[in-house]
């Protein structure tokens, strides 16, 4: 019973350190992730499974950090599915196109000077497509992203 045990947890382990999976985060600076619809900054946390030599599955999650303006207090976060089709590799450097869908969920309450303040939040579902690369542990990615209509550009580690 004890040699079978064993076995077991040979294999689970052989399988589960074969998956290629992947997981890390960064930073994000889009060009409309703010109060005044500029550029902000969200923090990333993500993950990448390898399915192949070729495609890979990278799903994610971004946090915007909140900014406000004289009007306006704005926060955000999104969701990312996103898959990745690898078209070049050598010695650990890849080079990506990426296609997704993303979830993006915005909260937001407008200032009427003292008066009061309406708030209310919004979400929709958008559409993903850039261009990325890793390199070792590091990976940076350029994408359009249809929800925020915007581009984003995030770099960071990947585990």
């Amino acid at each position: 019973m004890k040699k079978l045990l064993l076995v077991a947890v040979i294999v689970l382990f052989a399988t589960v350190s074969n998956a290629q999976f992947k997981y890390g985060g960064g930073l994000t600076l889009g060009t409309q992730m703010s109060a005044d619809a500029g550029t902000g900054i969200g923090l990333n946390v993500r993950g990448d499974y390898t399915i192949d030599d070729n495609w890979s599955i990278s799903p994610g999650f971004t946090f915007v950090f909140p900014s406000s303006n004289a009007l306006l207090d704005y926060s955000a976060w999104q969701l990312n599915a996103d898959a990745h089709y690898n078209f070049h590799e050598t010695d650990g450097f890849q080079i990506y196109g990426l296609a997704g869908l993303n979830y993006t969920n915005v909260k937001f309450d407008v200032n009427l000077g003292g008066l009061a303040s309406v708030g209310g939040s919004d979400g929709s579902v958008g559409l993903d497509l850039g261009a990325g690369a890793n390199f070792g542990m590091f990976f940076g990615e350029l994408k359009y992203d249809t929800a925020f209509e915007q581009l984003g550009i995030t770099v960071g580690v990947l585990f």
